[in-house]
């Protein structure tokens, strides 16, 4: 009797002091130490789910309380630890949930199947994991109290997710971490950034979320170093539901693989594409390599506007709460959340820059306001003048009319601000000088940094477009107003001695009216919500010219119906690369197009009929529709 009194209360005490123990604070995760040890060419790893305190802004701030992996012995990590071994490599994993919840853990596995079975986890148990790390790529692994996966959750209606409330979203949005497996001989010489997204109010509103990557928020994320002519390698994990689409300023980069939690595809290399903004759907990989060709401060970032905007945790945290100075220190235009800043120094051996006696084409672009009427809403815009014309105080377009340059010619821009606010053009996609990338406050470099434009003020941007293809030119001041007002078009860049003709040439450019959380928010088809119809003819080529710059619909699919089947057409370009010919086939008309993403078709109708285009939201399920007439 007395030594089961003596158990009960010594059962009682470690209870009382496991409730009274402090809950750990996370740290973030740069992804650069690999977790665990070897022993004769084994890794062993114990891992541990539990709970911490989440501080994705500044450190003491304030902060989530989460689910996070740590290894024993150390802090929770967010993400968690990295597991990176060599291909072939035998992997023990020793993994405790000290969770109050039974716990799918994804991902510890061999990767040689795309259906790969969750191992469930007992709150308080234990598990012994072992395989052999037997497929090269970008992996991660994961925990959530659904079975499903996370690109299922992903794809699921908030109707699916009631039963089990919203914690797959908040408090279990940070239980992944990366798992590379390198091929024999690779140097791992690449950096990996995780996007997690915390997310409540999905059921219940009011929505908010919080997003990061490797464990931060911008203005808090790592800063990154490069220097000119130093080759980058990155991979990129997308562990949150939502849909990113990730861009980088400046430079084009090389795909090299794009896969999921389970399988990697990787591309031979005169397979890879070229890109300026990579689709991340929910629960996607994906390796880039680029080379950094000129010096200064870039970006890379969601073309998402709700996640490349400020959404700071702190009101979040405390309703009360007003964002304080410190904050926003070093943020004035509003930029936050998924955006890493890259700064890239000068090469050491720098090349003698190439001189021209060209004279710069010079044009003027207006920021005007256009005032409502009684056919249309109030609306910001662009009006471009070209050189010697008179200028108009006409109303602008809606959205800006193309801007058409010519591959290989010096350009001077003067954009002149005549609205009541300030704001910033960025020349998405564009190769240039850093100086006149269009990020207020963080474009440049030390010496001189791109200020916003004030009202009645004005900036001249100078380029020399080095390819052709199709290109965006939009506001990059962070406000979701001035983009869905109408500040943005479509930039062209055509070779020499070609001219632009609308009557072959068709951009089909992909937009909102409005942000998305006004109820009377419109998709819209080069600024219509009703697209009146086009006439094409039978036997003509067309360039299709696609292109989505809506606020957050990350999600665009388009296609190019004749009946109840997709018609045909030959993709031609992406985000200004030039497809190479051997690469260019016939494929049906069916593509996802991301926010801050172009895509060129070549299309030649062979019989009279009519077609209907349709641009369609796949989580909302908003279809905008178009009638093409062949004759």
């Amino acid at each position: 009797m007395r030594n089961r009194c003596l158990a009960a209360a010594l059962i009682a005490f470690v209870a009382l002091r496991a409730l009274a123990a402090p809950v750990p604070s996370t740290q973030p995760n740069d992804n650069r130490a690999p977790a665990g040890h070897f022993t004769q060419g084994v890794l062993n790893l114990q891992l541990e789910l539990v709970e911490a305190n989440w501080y994705p802004e500044r450190d003491g701030g304030p902060n989530l309380k989460v689910y996070a992996f740590a290894e024993k012995g150390n802090a929770p990590l967010i993400p968690g630890p990295l597991i990176r071994v060599p291909q072939g490599t035998e992997v023990r994993i020793n993994l405790h949930n000290a969770l109050p919840a039974a716990m799918f853990v994804r991902g510890l596995d061999a990767h040689g199947s795309a259906n790969a079975e969750p191992v469930s986890l007992a709150a308080g148990a234990t598990a012994e994991l072992h395989f052999t790390a037997a497929v090269a790529g970008t992996f991660y692994y994961s925990a959530r109290s659904m079975k499903q996966s996370i690109e299922e959750i992903g794809k699921l209606n908030v109707t699916d997710v009631l039963p089990m409330g919203e914690a797959p979203f908040g408090i279990e949005s940070q239980l992944e971490g990366a798992l590379i497996v390198d091929p024999p001989g690779a140097l791992a010489n690449d950096r990996t950034f995780v996007i997690t997204n915390w997310m409540s109010g999905v059921i219940t509103p009011p929505f908010r979320e919080v997003l990061a990557i490797n464990g931060k928020s911008w203005p808090y994320t790592e800063r990154l170093a490069a220097e000119v002519g130093e080759a980058a390698n990155w991979r990129l994990i997308n562990t949150s539901v939502s849909d990113h689409a990730m861009h980088l300023h400046g430079f084009f980069f090389q795909v090299k693989s794009a896969g999921g939690q389970e399988q990697d595809r990787i591309y031979k290399t005169d397979e890879r594409p070229q890109a300026v903004t990579q689709y991340m759907p929910p629960g996607a990989t994906a390796e880039i390599a680029w080379t950094p060709e000129r010096p200064g401060r870039w970006l890379l970032h969601c073309h998402m506007t709700g996640h490349m905007s400020t959404n700071t945790l702190a009101p979040f945290v405390n309703p009360d709460a007003h964002t304080s100075e410190h904050e926003m220190s070093g943020n004035p235009s509003g930029m936050g959340s998924l955006v890493l800043g890259i700064n890239v120094a000068p090469s050491a051996h720098p090349a003698v820059a190439a001189t021209s006696d060209v004279k710069p084409r010079q044009l003027k672009l207006f920021v005007r306001e256009r005032p409502a009427s009684r056919y249309s809403l109030a609306h910001l815009g662009y009006q471009i003048q070209e050189p010697d014309a008179k200028e108009t105080n006409d109303p602008p377009p809606f959205p800006g009319a193309p801007l058409v340059l010519t591959r290989g010619e010096p350009t001077e821009i003067t954009v002149i601000n005549q609205l009541k606010e300030p704001t910033a053009v960025h020349w998405h996609g564009m190769e240039l000088e850093s100086y006149y990338d269009g990020v207020p406050d963080w474009s440049g470099d030390s010496l001189q940094t791109t200020p916003s434009i004030p009202p009645g003020g004005s900036f001249v941007a100078r380029m020399t477009p080095p390819r052709a293809g199709t290109f965006i030119y939009h506001t990059h001041w962070h406000d979701v107003s001035q983009l869905t007002s109408g500040l943005y078009g479509p930039l062209i860049v055509l070779e020499p001695g070609q001219k632009f003709d609308p009557s072959v040439d068709k951009i089909f450019l992909i937009g909102r009216d409005a942000p998305d959380e006004i109820p009377t928010s419109n998709l819209v088809l080069n600024g219509s919500p009703q697209p009146p119809a086009t006439t094409l003819k039978v036997g003509t080529k067309y360039r299709f010219r696609f292109i989505n710059i809506g606020s957050n619909d990350a999600d665009a699919k388009v296609s190019l119906m004749a009946g109840d089947h997709p018609a045909m057409w030959r993709l031609i370009g992406k985000d200004g690369w030039t497809v190479p010919a051997s690469q260019v086939t016939s494929q049906r008309a069916y593509q996802p197009v991301s926010v801050g993403e172009t895509y060129d078709f070549e299309f030649t109708p062979e019989k009279a009929g009519d077609l209907m285009l349709q641009v369609t939201l796949a989580f909302s399920q908003v279809r905008l529709t178009q009638l093409i007439s062949v004759q």
